[in-house]
């Protein structure tokens, strides 16, 4: 019996293990690509109801959230028209601005008149204790149902309807919040002004 392994046996295992591979990979995509189609909706029904529930925190009284087409912009990312059952109540404007250790996104409401309704903070990468505190209620509050615009960063506290007390030690966060708010009121007066 020879030791000799002939060309048309290597031939075959290598045939054997390329045919085994394939039909492995060709069953796991089938069964990826199907958890996928099922998945699917479901994920964009749970981020859509998620992104709705933000844009109710700052404009409580709209039922709906219509996305329109922004106009590139400096701060604004995107826009959607916050209506109920009458029609126009505000908008809605996700908003990017660059804070201390990064971009800070937060949803602005602005009125159907041009106020700032409220804010919500989304993400940021702001240093925990400083920045980071523009999540709390002390410092995003302050600019629900403003009306005297543009809004202003002071150091200490706030005595004037258009001032917005800093952080203590992150003015830099502040700044780039308010900057933004500013930014999506801008946006506003530009593009949406009187829009029904």
């Amino acid at each position: 019996m020879s030791d000799k392994v002939s060309f048309n046996d290597v031939f075959k295992k290598a045939l054997h293990l390329g045919g085994t591979l394939f039909a492995v990979t060709a069953v796991t995509g089938l069964i990826l690509g199907f958890v996928q189609n099922v998945t699917a909706d479901a994920i964009k029904r749970v981020e859509l109801e998620a992104q709705n529930a933000a844009f109710r925190i700052v404009m409580p009284d709209a039922k709906n959230f219509e996305e329109i087409v922004a106009e590139p912009d400096e701060f604004v990312a995107e826009v959607r028209r916050g209506d109920d059952a009458t029609g126009l109540v505000g908008w809605c404007m996700n908003v990017n601005s660059k804070g201390y250790g990064g971009i800070v996104s937060f949803i602005v409401g602005i009125t159907k008149d041009g106020g700032v309704k409220a804010i919500n903070i989304l993400n940021h990468s702001e240093t925990p204790g400083l920045g980071a505190r523009s999540t709390e209620p002390e410092f995003y509050e302050q600019f629900n149902n403003k009306t005297s615009l543009p809004l202003k960063v002071v150091k200490g506290e706030a005595s004037n309807p258009d001032e917005i007390a800093a952080i203590s030690g992150a003015t830099i966060t502040s700044n780039a919040v308010t900057s933004g708010v500013n930014g999506a009121v801008e946006y506003w007066a530009k593009h949406l002004k009187g829009a029904e």
